[in-house]
């Protein structure tokens, strides 16, 4: 769990592995040339894996963004960090387009009274095929080319032109698309975790309740996968799975069970570590640890 932040100048980020009950951080993300950077978006994939974007300028003065000069020439940064689960990893960091606003731009939403250009339709994606990020941003220059011709507003009767850049007048939306380098999918196990259940059921043999543990995961590598064991908090864990061993390259697989191994104790709202250990064809092993969280199932209260 991510929550990315500014403080009119600088971004940074926490991050908590325990559901939101601790936090880590904060970590400093933008670096020069965007001395100042405002208005962050962000969008995380597999463990690790952060991408935030923001308008950031060269430009840096103590004073508020609302009032920086016409010198501050706004842009459109994207950074990466791909171990941001761990403290002072470190991030790459691009501009994602030219010039998109000249001078201060206003952060208090409905209650701005000074330049609101850059407006609010502002945001990165990540692509859950190629983990490429796509960014949506506005724009108040004039450019007048094929791919981005004058525009005319909704409202009103003007028209951008030169005369009229780094106006309303001239916002348009714009759209940048990562076409290279690292991305947000990029694997790091051979089996990739992408679903964990842990709760309270009603499926008890005598009425009362019982604990359900399942997890789904994908044979992302080039080679059989022979077997899959998991512990719980140190204990082994043993799971019934939904497909026969050796689990081929683009398989996936389910495993549950509502069986706990004696000495465990759980609590709803408790937070316990789960190792997976896979085997592959040539007898290499390896190790990947998760954290689940035990939860009521539908239908069940307290």
């Amino acid at each position: 769990m991510y929550v990315v932040y500014s403080d009119d100048h600088n971004l940074y980020y926490s991050f908590s592995k325990t559901f939101g009950q601790t936090w880590s951080g904060p970590y400093p993300i933008n670096k020069s040339p965007s001395n100042t950077a405002i208005f962050p978006w962000s969008s995380a994939g597999a463990a690790g894996g952060l991408d935030v974007i923001w308008y950031g300028t060269d430009y840096y003065s103590a004073v508020h963004p609302d009032n920086y000069p016409p010198e501050a020439a706004r842009k459109v940064y994207f950074s990466q960090n791909l171990q941001a689960a761990t403290p002072n990893s470190p991030w790459t960091q691009v501009a994602a387009s030219g010039v998109i606003h000249y001078g201060g731009v206003c952060e208090s939403g409905v209650t701005c009274t000074g330049n609101r250009d850059p407006l609010d339709d502002f945001g990165v994606a990540v692509s859950p095929t190629t983990g490429l990020a796509a960014i949506i941003y506005t724009n108040d220059q004039f450019i007048n080319s094929t791919a981005e011709p004058a525009t005319r507003r909704d409202s009103g009767s003007y028209v951008c032109t030169a005369a009229l850049t780094n106006s309303v007048d001239c916002s348009h939306t714009d759209i940048a698309i990562q076409t290279g380098g690292s991305t947000l999918n990029q694997r790091k196990h051979h089996f990739e975790i992408d679903e964990e259940d842990f709760e309270e059921t009603d499926l008890h043999s005598d009425g009362g309740h019982a604990p359900e543990f399942s997890m789904h995961g994908t044979n992302t590598g080039n080679s059989p996968i022979t077997s899959i064991t998991a512990q719980i908090s140190g204990l082994p864990l043993t799971v019934s799975w939904n497909k026969a061993f050796p689990l081929q390259p683009g398989q996936d697989a389910t495993a549950t069970t509502t069986t706990l191994p004696l000495g465990l104790l759980i609590t709803v709202g408790g937070i316990y570590t789960i190792t997976v250990t896979v085997t592959m064809a040539d007898g290499t092993k390896e190790t990947q640890t998760t954290s689940a969280i035990y939860t009521l199932g539908a239908g069940l209260g307290l």
